[in-house]
């Protein structure tokens, strides 16, 4: 059998960049580099090995290069070719996973049913990690923000683990660059690692809050914990999983890009247990009624409407989605607006606006209220 690895697609072919962040894991010295080739040595019992590295990518003969590079590493570390392949790419990847322990993937299977609500759930998860990094709150409404879509749009969905089932989601980062004056990192972190970084210790922070409010039987400790990036969001998320697939326990693991070293000290792993279920959903109800927020667009028709002079001003009631669901919104309208209001009433038409949303007992209540119009029929 031939000891080379085929690899028929240009972008599954490792990175100079990877090969070099793999190499050095395994002991090796890059004891020469240029533009074209870089060489790396490792001493092994008296003897002094070296492996040439190409460096141009989109060069002519790369993959070929690499394919004879992977060989000799096989015949090396005494493995196949495709496991050290596997390897190399994990080089440059951030790996969020999850493992799942239920009756229902002990094959390590999922039924199509079940897989549709556990992968959009570990996409909610990464998602609202992604969008406390900047700011956290006690929940985020359903637009979200455009950096976190990016990044979202940018994770993958690796391959699924040995294991009862295990699902991977993988975030690319670049290699980290040194000042060679300093030995400081040049830069800031980007977001796939504060993403990953800050699932983890929210993560962990759901699971202590989980305990803690188990015997204070209140929300202050997922209140506490809203900084480290405890959500409305995440314990939704969480407990979508368990209730698709009547889990047993759930394993959340994290590994980080050998070419980006994580400089944040991280939980290793984190695990919930089936009974969290049901007070991580009363735990997200409760951050969603005492949430706030910024900058949220109110769109719907206008159901009610309340003033004792019109033509200075009122509040329209609009019907508008919040999170998981339709609530009647009050928004303060100066006179202009409000008589827009009166005629969107009348006509049926949807009317819309920006402020701060938040919860006023009973009652949804939008403060600051601007931008307020029609939306033109289409």
């Amino acid at each position: 059998m031939s000891p080379f690895v085929w690899v028929p697609h240009r972008v599954a072919v490792p990175t100079p960049g990877q090969i070099v962040a793999y190499l050095r894991s395994r002991g090796w010295t890059i004891t020469s580099s240029a533009a074209t080739w870089a060489t790396a040595t490792l001493s092994r019992g008296g003897a002094i090995l070296d492996l040439e590295i190409p460096m141009q990518a989109h060069g002519g003969g790369y993959s070929r290069a690499v394919d004879l590079l992977l060989a000799d590493l096989a015949r090396f570390e005494e493995r196949p070719p495709t496991p050290i392949l596997s390897d190399i790419r994990a080089c440059s990847l951030d790996v969020v996973r999850l493992g799942i322990e239920s009756r229902i993937t002990r094959d390590g299977r999922i039924s199509v049913e079940a897989g549709h609500r556990v992968y959009e759930a570990a996409r909610d998860m990464l998602l609202s990690a992604a969008c406390s990094v900047r700011e956290p709150r006690a929940s985020f409404p359903r637009r979200k923000t455009a950096e976190a879509m990016d990044l979202i749009r940018r994770a993958r969905f690796g391959q699924p683990e040995v294991g009862s089932f295990v699902l991977t989601i993988e975030c690319e980062v670049p290699q980290r660059l040194l000042d060679d004056t300093t030995t400081e990192d040049i830069g800031h972190e980007p977001l796939e690692r504060l993403a990953c970084v800050r699932l983890a210790h929210a993560l962990s922070g759901v699971g202590d809050a989980s305990r803690e409010a188990a015997a204070e039987a209140t929300l202050e400790p997922f209140r506490r914990r809203i900084g480290q990036g405890v959500n409305a969001n995440l314990c939704d998320a969480i407990a979508e999983v368990f209730d698709a697939t009547e889990a047993e326990t759930l394993r959340a693991s994290f590994s980080f890009a050998t070419q980006r070293p994580n400089l944040d000290p991280t939980p290793g792993s984190v695990v919930f247990s089936a009974d969290v279920a049901g007070q991580l959903r009363e735990a997200a109800t409760g951050l969603r009624e005492a949430a706030t927020y910024v900058s949220f667009e109110v769109k719907g028709h206008v159901v009610r409407l309340d003033s004792t002079a019109a033509a200075v001003g009122g509040t329209a009631i609009v019907h508008t989605e919040v999170d998981t669901g339709w609530r009647h919104v009050a928004i303060a309208l100066d006179g202009n607006d409000y008589q827009a209001a009166i005629t969107a009433h009348r006509t049926g038409a949807v009317v819309r606006c920006m402020g701060t949303l938040h919860r006023a007992g009973r009652t949804w209540v939008v403060e600051d209220a601007r931008e307020f119009g029609v939306i033109p029929e289409r």
